[in-house]
């Protein structure tokens, strides 16, 4: 991979996450997506994808499209940052509590044990190579992490094979206004046979007056906004790609200090609620 010739250009610029993703005006709006998708972007799509093509469902869908929306969501923006909790897992066979760490891997879990946490782990990353990481494939795209008392949604296909239950109209909805479609509709997303329960979360405090509870708080949907109808619908066709997976942090949980399990207990007594503890389960106290 040669990021700086990516594009044709000398130099891609480092910034906010709205300026990476206006680079990618080219793919236009056409609905013969195929045709018009940079295939050096469908393939670093794929490439950077923490779940590799030979795993995706890719069935009846343009794979042009879906690896677009790879590269979107795993190369231009940050969805598992706030989405895969953690996103990051440390090398195989790391001790909790190692050089003064909380987090560890015991049980050898994620894409590729022989990394960890690119923020915290060697080796330094090459200029060219992909990312040395060791992602969290078991819980990717899963949601569970808390922004205050507000919880990242599962992005993965619910019981119905969409990502929450959205149609791409309901998506492209969503990512243009904001609007909390997958918890406002009579039946909201369901996971292994059951509800999702962060749709049950109350606001916490403000709403109306500090936020409006009518639009997603944590999710950046202004930026996304202005992307084209074919980006979102590429982004759409990835995350219906995806297999289905659950979060570690769920609604049961809660959020620290706001909601469920994690309100009731102390510092130190629960692993996951803004931790990034996921593998090794919550030690008993």
């Amino acid at each position: 991979m040669n990021v700086r010739n990516i594009y044709g250009w000398a130099v891609v610029p480092v910034g906010a996450l709205c300026a990476a993703l206006t680079l990618l005006a080219t793919t236009g709006s056409t609905s013969r997506a195929d045709d018009t998708i940079d295939r050096a972007i469908v393939q670093q799509g794929f490439d950077a994808s923490p779940i590799p093509e030979s795993q995706l469902r890719l069935a009846g869908k343009p794979r042009s499209l879906v690896g677009l929306g790879a590269y979107l969501v795993n190369g231009a923006a940050d969805c598992n940052g706030c989405h895969t909790f953690p996103r990051f897992l440390r090398p195989g066979r790391t001790v909790p509590g190692t050089n003064g760490n909380p987090t560890g891997n015991l049980s050898s879990q994620g894409s590729n044990p022989n990394y960890g946490d690119p923020y915290l782990d060697p080796p330094a990353q090459s200029l060219t190579d992909q990312l040395k990481a060791n992602h969290n494939v078991a819980h990717f795209l899963a949601g569970g992490r808390c922004f205050g008392a507000f919880q990242s949604r599962n992005l993965t296909p619910d019981d119905s094979g969409r990502p929450r239950g959205l149609t791409e109209a309901e998506f492209i909805q969503v990512m243009r206004t904001g609007a909390d479609v997958s918890c406002s509709k009579a039946n909201p997303p369901v996971y292994g046979g059951a509800l999702d329960g962060v749709c049950n979360i109350p606001d916490p405090p403000g709403a109306g007056v500090t936020y409006n509870a009518n639009v997603l708080q944590t999710m950046s949907w202004p930026t996304y906004h202005s992307m084209t109808d074919t980006q979102l619908k590429a982004i759409y066709a990835y995350l219906s790609s995806l297999p289905q997976t659950s979060a570690c942090n769920t609604a049961a949980d809660g959020c620290a200090g706001f909601s469920g399990v994690a309100k009731t207990l102390k510092p130190g007594q629960y692993a996951y609620p803004n931790s990034d503890d996921c593998p090794n389960p919550p030690t008993p106290q």
